[in-house]
């Protein structure tokens, strides 16, 4: 297994044509029960479209240390051929209103089942799409009992899990500032417990110090991934609860070795870092000086997260020559806000290819950015790509509906707030 990767940043490429998706749930004319019910079953829908953005297929992948059934030939080749299409989203952040909606979706409302798949059924041929793909959960899964919180001590509950692996991610991190909410470490072990059961790669945070010091590791078609997840902190409950191994938080020795240990048994590192300064599009003094770390430690790709807006995307060449592609916020990928701030719905998914080139060595290829919008309307929610979007939805979007072009304007503010420190990334056409 080679494990010096070496990534040379190439001209981005277009993405294939993407103008199918599935059918729009939300019509701006239909009060909120109708809505509701549409939404609800959209997920049926989404099933059977068959647009494919990117190579390779969802199950092309393994999580090592399990096994699967005999494969075809077809598939056989496919886990070998050094290829991967990635994908990654920012912070899933469902608050109480989202878990209202989720309740709504699920049958009789107060019957205590939550079904949070509608929220992302519109982008969910995208990220099915993809062989590898890659989502903050922001809140725990403390357990039903707990029963669904929104701000400031998030809870949500289990079915969570089903949604997003339903929705086709399978890299999962859970390092933020909430992974200590309600101050129990029983939470966040409860937590811990569901994602074990589920076929996801998981780390950010561990129920000991034997699943703290494994080691999150995902071949996907003969490359090696590993995944190392970092939060700043968490808020401000009474930590003497709370063991060292429970959380990663961001500590350069920790980094370095974790780095270390991650590039001797992987092809590529990718990091995911929740860091920055809330609804600041511009990296802080310490989100710029970690991703220079990171650059000299040869990780390959940073994902960044926590802000609640997107920011730069930047190639940054270290003192070796390698070069690292750090994401410094890709937003939230769901979420509601009471302040109408258009700049909130506005998020980011990165595509990118990994592939090994003639010498054994995993490049990074056909790197672009996926604006996304953050859909809110008359009590119903989802996640949309923008080129997906339609200027119907927009202007029955409560937050977007003030705007003269919202749809220019979500591609032009992604544009630049994405290039702003002098890339030429393609952003994804309407």
């Amino acid at each position: 297994m080679d494990h010096t990767s070496s990534h040379t940043p190439k001209k981005p490429t277009p993405r294939r044509d993407s103008s199918a998706y599935s059918a729009n749930p939300h019509l701006s004319s239909a009060p909120w029960g109708r809505i509701v019910a549409l939404a609800c079953g959209v997920v049926a829908l989404v099933a059977l479209v068959t647009f494919i953005s990117a190579p390779g297929s969802q199950n092309s992948d393994e999580q090592l240390g399990t096994t699967g059934s005999d494969e075809t030939q077809s598939t056989e080749l496919a886990a070998t051929s050094g290829h991967v299409s990635f994908v990654a989203v920012g912070d899933s952040l469902p608050d109480i209103v989202l878990a209202d909606y989720a309740d709504a979706c699920a049958g009789e409302t107060g019957d205590g089942l939550y079904d949070y798949s509608p929220l992302y059924a519109p982008l969910k041929t995208h990220i099915e799409a993809a062989d590898l793909a890659y989502v903050k959960e922001e809140t725990h899964l403390g357990g039903d009992e707990i029963g669904p919180r929104g701000w400031p001590s998030f809870n949500t509950t289990d079915s969570m899990a089903d949604a997003l692996v339903d929705t086709g991610f399978d890299l999962v991190g859970s390092a933020t500032n909430h992974s200590y909410d309600w101050g129990t470490f029983g939470a966040l072990e409860h937590s811990r417990e569901v994602w074990n059961a589920q076929p996801v790669t998981f780390t950010g945070t561990a129920s000991s110090q034997e699943e703290a010091d494994e080691l999150a590791l995902r071949e996907c078609n003969g490359i090696t991934f590993a995944l190392l997840d970092y939060t700043y902190g968490v808020n401000g409950f009474d930590q003497s609860d709370l063991p060292a191994y429970a959380v990663n938080f961001i500590d350069e020795q920790r980094i370095r070795d974790d780095v270390a240990r991650a590039k001797e048994e992987a092809d590529v590192v990718l990091v995911a870092m929740h860091w920055g300064t809330e609804n600041q599009t511009e990296p802080d003094e310490d989100q710029l000086a970690y991703a220079d770390l990171l650059t000299e430690l040869e990780v390959d790709v940073v994902l960044g997260s926590h802000p609640h807006v997107i920011g730069p995307l930047e190639w940054k060449q270290g003192s070796s020559g390698h070069w690292t592609l750090v994401a410094y916020s890709l937003g939230n990928f769901i979420s509601h806000h009471d302040t109408p701030n258009p700049i909130n719905e506005l998020e980011g998914m990165l595509r990118c290819d990994f592939v090994r080139n003639e010498t054994g060595k995993v490049e990074i290829e056909n790197v672009e950015w996926t604006p996304l919008v953050n859909h809110t309307q008359d009590g119903a929610y989802a996640v949309y790509p923008l080129d997906g979007y339609t200027n119907e939805l927009a202007v029955a979007h409560e937050n977007l509906k003030e705007l003269e072009d919202p749809l220019t304007w979500m591609h032009d503010t992604s544009n630049e707030i994405v290039n702003s420190l002098g890339g030429t990334f393609n952003i994804t056409p309407l």
